[in-house]
């Protein structure tokens, strides 16, 4: 269904059409001249006449949205039913429209903030919960204030409950005494009659159902417990029936003032039941797929899905897989991909091209292609002829050692600078550094046993001397059983966008100009072994790259050799400076 309405954005009154993912829908707005917005997530043109009567013969049978405050009784021409979105007039020379009475399509000005009826809802935690009118100016000036955010379940801003952000709200809003000065404390929030209960799992032996109360902040900590699924059938959400867990819905319960009620048999939870971080990744994937396709194509989405699984392939790769084969199909309207030729195949590569996606994008689909036709289809040595774009070549950011230096001054949390020293001592991933157990560490070699990396692959890392007095101070400090870095509950490892958050953070405060993450201290790990002498071999090795083909692009970046190299213009400049002398 495509509808259209009456939008304001980039400071112009637009019509802005609206439709879910659709090629054919899509290119027509493009034939039309139409824009796409990420603001306002649709496709819009500008509020005229002519751009008009193209919508209307363009989409025929289009849905009309009539805003709240265009109250005109002449409907537009070739409206019926009056139903449209205010007479479509050409702009009048001072640029105003008429009919345009919706406060939210008018530019906000300086003194507006004072008549925007912002409302203060209720108390949920830690925050108090405002409503307020849109507007660009007020929305910009709240996510500025520090303990702010939007919060897109309540459809509401979430205020810290706090004197200094209270003040500057208020101050934005221009409505004194709007919060209440029910300032949060350590104390229980008072939440009457909240409470989770657990329950055990007819289905599945080895989960337990929980029930929670309808708080944001409850709900958006369990989802990111691993192991973690939502039940639509129970209305419920699923957990790994294990001791650990349930210590960290108990914690979580205490925490925020809650009542857990446990319903669960005697000997219910065991340590056998915690979660597998590898099965709830690949779980998770699985799921996420079959969401992607309707019912109509999810017996081969299936079929692809299960045949990547047979191949022990890593959750990283059946999602990058599952995805191309997925918008292959939307693009081909979901039919039997035994059904399509070679020429649509590469009129879609081609587009892909053409829109802007990265070669390694393309490549990915036809990748998931051929593994379809050769493992799925069982077609023997099969193997599509597709052309296969070419990679653009580019060099991996690196940082000096002083920069290094720099970055982990800024760290001052122990657990925050461990984790960063190691990332450039280690030469680890993020997804490696955080699976990290204390079984891993090798104390007496100095090594360090990485378990089922990129590619399900093992290999021995060095323990760098300068970390061991670091590790020990570390753990007696924070105690972690299992993992060495945990996350904010027990047995929950450490989320790699928090060690990215660390690391943004402490290259912010150094100055580094440099675009510079976690993966840059891999490839500045690298590059700086190659300028000490060490033998590329060795480094292959330490970073798990199964081709040496890959190991060589840090030759590219290395000082050593580069610096005893002069430029031709700098030996002419040479020359000529010596002739002027002589």
């Amino acid at each position: 269904m495509v509808s259209i309405r009456k939008i304001w954005h980039r400071e112009e009154i637009r019509i802005g059409i609206f439709f879910g993912f659709d090629e054919k829908l899509k290119q027509t707005a493009k034939d039309i001249g139409a824009r796409w917005s990420q603001t306002r997530k649709c496709w819009y043109v500008d509020y005229n006449k002519e751009n008009y009567r193209k919508i209307i013969q363009a989409f025929p049978g289009l849905e009309i949205i009539k805003e709240p405050g265009d109250n005109d009784p002449t409907p537009a021409p070739g409206l019926q039913n009056g139903h449209d979105i205010a007479p479509i007039v050409e702009p009048a020379k001072d640029n105003t429209f008429p009919h345009v009475q919706a406060a939210e399509h008018n530019p906000p000005k300086a003194d507006e903030t004072v008549g925007l009826k912002a409302e203060f809802e209720k108390i949920t935690g830690k925050y108090w919960i405002v409503k307020v009118p849109y507007s660009e100016q007020t929305s910009k000036a709240l996510k500025a204030v520090k303990g702010v955010y939007w919060n897109t379940s309540h459809k509401a801003y979430m205020v810290f409950r706090h004197l200094a952000v209270k003040t500057r709200v208020e101050a934005v809003l221009g409505m004194p005494g709007l919060l209440p000065a029910s300032y949060w404390t350590d104390d229980k929030p008072d939440i009457p009659g909240g409470e989770i209960i657990v329950e055990p799992s007819a289905a599945e032996k080895k989960m337990m159902i929980v029930q929670l109360p309808r708080l944001s902040v409850i709900i958006q900590t369990v989802k990111r417990f691993a192991g973690s699924r939502y039940s639509k059938a129970n209305n419920c959400y699923l957990l790994p029936a294990s001791p650990s867990v349930y210590q960290n819905l108990n914690e979580l319960a205490v925490k925020n003032g809650l009542a857990l009620i446990n319903r669960l048999p005697l000997n219910y939870l065991h340590k056998r039941n915690n979660p597998n971080i590898r099965q709830v990744k690949l779980d998770t994937t699985v799921d996420n797929l079959q969401h992607l396709a309707p019912p109509a194509s999810k017996v081969y989405v299936d079929a692809l899905t299960d045949a990547m699984l047979a191949m022990n392939m890593s959750p990283n790769t059946i999602r990058t897989y599952g995805n191309a084969f997925v918008s292959f199909m939307r693009y081909c309207g979901y039919r039997d991909p035994a059904t399509i030729d070679r020429a649509e195949t590469v009129r879609y590569l081609g587009g892909m091209i053409r829109a802007g996606l990265s070669p390694s994008t393309a490549n990915n689909c036809v990748n998931a292609l051929n593994l379809y036709y050769s493992k799925v289809l069982c077609i023997p040595h099969f193997k599509i002829d597709l052309p296969r774009p070419k990679k653009g070549y580019k060099l991996p950011p690196v940082i000096t050692q002083e920069e290094c230096i720099s970055i982990f001054d800024q760290i001052s949390n122990p657990k925050h600078k461990l984790v960063i020293m190691l990332a450039y001592g280690t030469g680890l991933r993020r997804s490696e550094l955080v699976t990290l157990k204390w079984d891993d560490v090798l104390w007496d070699e100095y090594k360090i046993h990485v378990k089922s990396g990129k590619g399900n692959k093992d290999r021995m890392v060095m323990l760098p001397y300068s970390a061991v007095a670091a590790l020990q101070s570390y753990r007696d400090l924070y105690k972690s059983k299992e993992y060495i870095f945990e996350g904010q509950y027990k047995g929950e490892p450490y989320s790699t966008g928090s060690v990215q958050q660390v690391m943004r953070q402490a290259v912010a405060r150094s100055g580094i100009t440099k675009k510079a993450s976690v993966h840059t201290l891999r490839h500045s790990f690298a590059t700086h072994l190659l300028e000490a002498g060490t033998d590329l071999r060795f480094i292959q090795a330490l970073l798990g790259h199964s081709s040496v083909k890959t190991t060589t692009i840090y030759t590219h970046l290395t000082r050593k050799g580069m610096d005893k190299i002069q430029s031709p213009l700098d030996r002419l400049m040479d020359n000529i400076s010596m002739n002027d002398k002589m």
